[in-house]
């Protein structure tokens, strides 16, 4: 019986010393601190949110197709988002892309692929537009610009540019470079 422990005890002697041995040639696992995954954490399809003023005006609209939220960032991819800024004159700028990117704190917004910004007049025609892409635009200073081959289309005039700075509370657009404008002459019969 005694034999019979001596083997028992050789034989965990020999299982931990072998295992002490596999784990010292081969390479133990590392451990791995896993980033967070940039997966979404919650979605929505056709959302729409309102950003009011002090007063309790409307501010801005903003919806989109697709919406999917990121933890790990922070952040809000859109699918076909749709941007809409009331003015005093009741005359809203609106700006329809094929994708967007929301920062963190909600303050920019980038928005990819085709972009087209337009305001109506009080009839609702058109009144100018603005067709290019890759726009970011910085929410609270209602500031938009690209630095991409642009066009603006007014009532008379056509201009192609590259690059544009837009301050949308002021109604005011800088063309940066490559500017060619076009007038039309067309007279009344």
């Amino acid at each position: 019986m005694l034999e019979r422990w001596k083997i028992v005890i050789i034989m965990l002697l020999l299982a931990a010393g072998s295992a002490w041995l596999l784990n010292k040639i081969s390479p133990g696992e590392a451990r791995v601190t896993r980033e967070p995954l940039h997966q979404p954490d919650y979605y929505m399809e056709n959302f729409r949110t309102f950003t009011m003023e002090q007063d309790g005006s409307l501010k801005n609209r903003l919806q989109a197709e697709y919406m999917a939220h990121y933890p790990d960032d922070d952040t809000t991819e859109l699918v076909r988002p749709m941007l809409e800024i009331p003015r005093a004159d009741n005359l809203s700028i609106n700006i329809v892309a094929d994708k967007g990117w929301v920062t963190a704190d909600n303050e920019v917004i980038l928005l990819t692929g085709n972009v087209n910004l337009w305001q109506n007049d009080a009839a609702g025609n058109k009144r100018l537009e603005i067709i290019t892409s890759d726009v970011r635009i910085l929410i609270k200073q209602e500031y938009a610009e690209t630095d991409k081959p642009s066009i603006f289309i007014g009532k008379d005039t056509t201009v192609k540019a590259t690059g544009i700075k837009a301050y949308l509370k002021e109604g005011r657009l800088i063309m940066l470079n490559n500017v060619h404008t076009t007038i039309s002459s067309e007279k009344p019969d």
